[in-house]
């Protein structure tokens, strides 16, 4: 292909590619001898020196140049074909991107597997002239790329976001085919804020992926065949943008097929319930129980429930079917279970979530669930040095109730340098004792040997200096929660 000492217009760059280097100025002379094929426009026009891309099984080879930029191609694309730019053998070390004649970024990205990559183009514009920027990495040293352009024949949708074909959620069946092993067909349609969108779709074979995509590339809610092998498949999501998004439905077929997929996408509406501290749904004080329904994977269902401060609350999810529910006091430490116990701290509402199972099923169904709440009453003896019941006499029977794991008891007393003290309890053959400390005011753990005395246990402490000690009493088994009985004294010296 003769190389252009002067600039082409856009008409002509186009008619040049298109004829694959046939045209040239007359005035121009012949290439110098040794010099790339290529076409050659003038830089301040804003075209780049590049070469023209023709698709055909042909390897064409890149040699690193050192520059930013190492390689620069173009071609005319006809609409409704398919083209793959096949990067063969090499590692994930170059970038590339695709730009429309426009000048707007129409794919771009750099491989991050070690196998070779395969970028599926179609839906283009036709004979649009589209230029394809690849760039190689200094790390790599002086290893040449080596790649394939190759047309794989008519898609009837789009690989490329900037390319999507429009759908409109409805009960209206759309329909498609993979025809090309890796091909995907890519859709746009307009999101409402904070709705659910589920799609459902009926495969010709085991082998295909689907997913929703987002408009800045985030992929959500993704299932395909390496985990499901099933034909009708379906999965759901809910976008808190309000902007285009994307379906994406791929084909993984390793051979070409004309056989035809079907699929809908609807609109499920607004989310019941919000998943934010803002959007969460209130709950007066004395609520017993809520309805709602895990809407996509990953759902979260927020509650701010009225709570009296001090007291003990149960909170339970219970599924309408056989996959489960888990509630949580909204607190990133907090185990993740069916039904948990925790204890208003203030007045105000206290923030619980919902969620389901976090694999993603491949035929996505709305969970039910009611989420209960029972009052268990007060705390009977504070949680801290700061809440401890004091201990005043020199003798005394304290009861207790421990209502969960969560639930330590702390008391307090006074005590005199090198007096002799004692915490007695009876011995619990089955299920265990239940769990004492004694600590000082700095919460520094003292001596306090515990021993089994005929049907007691007993703890005995010498006070080394004189300030104020304390008890802490806890449930390590569930065999242990509920009521309690201990007997302080102080021992003669």
């Amino acid at each position: 292909m003769p190389t252009l000492k002067r600039p082409l217009s856009a008409f002509m760059l186009g008619a040049c590619l298109f004829a694959l280097g046939a045209c040239d100025s007359k005035d121009d002379p012949a290439p110098d001898a040794g010099t790339d094929a290529g076409i050659r426009s003038d830089p301040d026009a804003g075209l780049p020196e590049y070469t023209a891309l023709t698709p055909s099984e042909e390897s064409h080879t890149l040699a690193w140049s050192g520059q930013p930029v190492s390689g620069r191609f173009a071609f005319i694309a006809r609409a409704g074909r398919h083209y793959d730019f096949i990067a063969e053998g090499r590692r994930s070390s170059y970038s590339l991107t695709l730009h429309a004649a426009a000048g707007y970024v129409v794919d771009q990205g750099e491989p991050t597997t070690n196998t070779p990559f395969t970028w599926h183009w179609s839906g283009l514009k036709e004979g649009e002239v589209y230029t394809v920027d690849v760039s190689l990495s200094p790390l790599q040293g002086k290893e040449p790329l080596v790649f394939r352009f190759v047309d794989q024949g008519m898609d009837d949708h789009g690989d490329l976001p900037s390319m999507a074909t429009l759908w409109h959620p409805s009960e209206k069946i759309l329909t498609g085919r993979g025809g090309h092993p890796g091909a995907r067909d890519v859709f746009a349609f307009n999101a409402i804020y904070n709705h659910v969108y589920v799609i459902d779709c009926t495969f010709p074979t085991y082998d295909w992926r689907l997913y929703f995509l987002d408009f800045k590339g985030g992929i959500h809610s993704l299932v395909d065949s390496a985990s499901f092998a099933q034909t009708q498949v379906s999965t759901a999501y809910k976008f808190t943008d309000p902007w285009v998004q994307y379906v994406s439905i791929q084909d993984l077929n390793p051979a070409p097929s004309s056989a035809m997929y079907s699929c809908v996408l609807k609109d499920k509406g607004r989310e019941e319930h919000g998943d934010t501290a803002a959007s969460a749904t209130t709950l007066l004080q004395g609520t017993s129980s809520v309805q709602g329904k895990i809407d996509f994977v990953g759902d979260i269902d927020g509650f701010n429930l009225g709570v009296l401060p001090g007291h003990f609350y149960r909170a339970s999810c219970i599924p309408e079917g056989p996959a489960p529910c888990n509630v949580d006091a909204g607190r990133e430490l907090d185990p993740i279970q069916s039904k948990m116990i925790f204890k208003a701290l203030t007045p105000y509402f206290y923030g619980l979530r919902v969620q389901g199972d976090r694999v993603v099923p491949a035929q996505w169904v709305d969970l039910p669930y009611t989420l209960q709440f029972e009052d268990l009453g007060a705390d009977d003896h504070g949680d801290t040095r700061a809440t401890a019941t004091p201990l005043t006499g020199p003798a005394q029977t304290v009861q207790g109730h421990v209502t969960d794991l969560i639930d330590p008891d702390v008391f307090s007393f006074q005590a005199v340098e090198g007096q002799r003290y004692q915490v007695s309890s009876e011995w619990r053959e089955e299920q265990g004792q239940i769990s004492s400390s004694i600590r000082d005011e700095m919460g520094s753990s003292v001596t306090a040997p515990r021993t089994h005395v005929g049907s007691r246990w007993v703890q005995d402490f010498t006070a080394p200096k004189t300030g104020t000690y304390f008890i802490e009493l806890l449930a390590d088994v569930e065999a242990n929660l509920g009521d309690y009985t201990f007997q302080f004294e102080a021992l003669a010296p």
